[in-house]
């Protein structure tokens, strides 16, 4: 299976997160102990920049860059097929700013089978399944 992996879900990894860290990790490794591979955008590459660029924090950049290489996560670009796939989502789906759309039609375009975020409000988007990261209620997820 393919799972893209939104930029929420690997800022918990990256930055240990109370709450989401370890519930996201063990995610990750059953469905890599399961065979499954993991997609992601350079939308998540400049998503999750922002904070450490702005505190000089160049070893949790790296640690970013080594984790997705770690994993053999696949960074998509965003093209112009990806770019149409966004603005037809945006058309149905009002909620959808232009950062979600972007990075669940790469998805699309991609053929994963699966959207790996804590964005409950994309559980609303029909056409890919969407795992929340929920470690209390996981029946939440589609």
């Amino acid at each position: 299976m393919r799972k893209f992996v939104d930029t929420a879900p690997l800022i918990y990894i990256i930055e240990g997160h109370p709450e989401f860290a370890d519930y996201t990790i063990n995610f990750i490794s059953e469905s890599l102990i399961q065979g499954d591979s993991f997609v992601t955008s350079v939308i998540t590459v400049m998503e999750f920049g922002v904070k450490p660029e702005k505190e000089n924090r160049k070893d949790i950049i790296d640690k970013f860059n080594e984790f997705l290489n770690k994993i053999n996560v696949e960074v998509e670009d965003v093209d112009k097929e990806i770019a149409t796939k966004a603005y037809q989502l945006r058309a149905k789906y009002q909620f959808l700013k232009g950062m979600d759309a972007l990075q669940i039609a790469t998805a699309l375009i991609t053929n994963c089978d699966e959207f790996i975020t804590n964005d409950k409000k994309l559980s609303k988007v029909e056409e890919i399944s969407i795992k929340l990261i929920e470690k209390e209620n996981p029946a939440h997820n589609k």
